[in-house]
């Protein structure tokens, strides 16, 4: 049985919501955020990174930045650009991109739903960095950034969120990303209830996107019940999710970008290959179920020899460990990684510019690939996934204390 429950949020006064809402701060370059900070003194981006002056990055212990992004987070409050909502709620959000309607749930979730295998997993975390997000939640309290899950379809849900569909959104905003985003508030306690009940008689939920924000709030939650146990029904036994039907997500490929051939030639680097694979050139790669890669203004088609299907772990397993010496994705500066969205043409640019030596265009896997792997306590190699929809920060935010 899962635990999903409405909560007071923290959100953006409905005037100053498409100014204070961004895209997830790792997603900007230094100049970026600089130049997005100077411009709007409502982002969000105020308060997340309040370490990036008008001209420099300051150089700030982890503690102080921490200190700081809580003082600017009371600010915005004292402001008003931030204000609590009165009654416990849960939020529904649609976004839409490319003609294609994402609608989900905003939701507090169990941690416990988590720690007891409940909120599913297909990706291991790093610890390092997982300690530094727990670190961060205990010093700040907020948390700003959905996990998205994905559940069972449920005509129940359904149903309850077409009503609201169909109403005046407290949040209607389109950015300079064409990306639409309507936010309706359900706090009526017949709603409520069935919206609990729904997620209450589904088995499980999988991580599609955040697994280091999860594990960093059940971190937290574990942490804190050493110290308060008996403080049972505090925030913090509870973590920021956005929950969207399995049938509404959409999960793409992650491309892989290499900078060098590790001191082979192309030729020599080819016959490696062919050890395992067979190599066609195409003039125009046009199949979406190829995989493809690009090498020395050339495409080609990768085919197993033995018939297999070529994943992501085929391609560290057989070639970037093997032949190019790349043994970690996550810590190795030869590898890069591009979603699939941007598309091929991207990928050749990047290599034809010289930036990469080698691109891999791999395919994505399929939502119930995904909860498989999860069900038979699996991982997938890192950067196997790229998943849509993509929340912004700040436009629900979660408090902890």
């Amino acid at each position: 049985m899962l635990t999903v429950k409405p909560f007071k949020a923290v959100r953006p006064t409905r005037d100053k919501v498409h100014l204070v809402a961004s895209r997830s701060y790792v997603s900007y370059t230094v100049p970026q955020l600089r130049k997005k900070l100077h411009e709007n003194p409502y982002s969000y981006l105020h308060i997340v990174h309040p370490d990036i002056g008008k001209s420099k990055l300051h150089k700030l212990s982890m503690e102080s930045r921490f200190a700081l992004v809580r003082k600017r987070y009371e600010d915005f409050l004292e402001r008003e650009y931030l204000k609590r909502d009165e009654n416990p709620s849960f939020y529904l959000y649609r976004q839409t991109k490319n003609n294609h309607q994402f609608v989900g749930i905003i939701a507090a979730v169990a941690v416990d739903d988590y720690l007891e295998g409940r909120v599913k997993i297909h990706e291991q975390t790093l610890s390092k960095r997982q300690d530094i997000f727990t670190s961060y939640l205990d010093a700040t309290n907020v948390n700003a950034e959905p996990v998205l899950l994905i559940s069972q379809p449920s005509d129940v849900l359904r149903n309850v969120y077409s009503k609201y569909l169909t109403q005046r959104a407290e949040y209607d905003f389109t950015q300079v990303t064409y990306v639409r985003h309507e936010l309706w508030c359900i706090d009526s306690v017949e709603d409520v209830q069935q919206i609990q009940n729904a997620f209450a008689s589904q088995d499980a939920l999988y991580i599609a996107d955040g697994h280091h924000r999860c594990a960093s709030s059940a971190a937290l939650c574990v942490k804190r019940r050493e110290q308060h146990p008996q403080d049972t029904s505090a925030p913090h036994n509870h973590f920021l999710a956005y929950i969207i039907d399995e049938s509404n997500v959409k999960i793409y490929a992650f491309n892989r970008l290499v900078k060098d051939l590790n001191g082979l030639t192309d030729e020599a680097f080819i016959n490696r290959m062919q050890e395992h694979f067979t190599l066609s050139k195409t003039t125009a790669p046009a199949n979406e179920k190829e995989v493809m890669m690009y090498l020395n203004k050339e495409w080609y088609v990768i085919k197993s020899k033995n018939g297999d299907t070529i994943e992501a772990q085929t391609i560290s397993d057989k070639i970037l460990s093997p032949i190019l010496g790349i043994h970690d994705l996550r810590k190795d500066k030869r590898v890069s990684f591009m979603e699939e969205p941007r598309g091929l043409d991207a990928l050749k640019h990047a290599v034809d510019r010289g930036h990469f030596q080698v691109a891999f265009a791999l395919q994505p896997v399929s939502v119930d690939v995904l909860k498989q792997v999860a069900d038979n306590n699996g991982t997938m190699p890192p950067k196997s996934t790229w998943i849509e929809p993509k929340l912004r920060s700040g436009m629900v935010i979660y408090e902890l204390k």
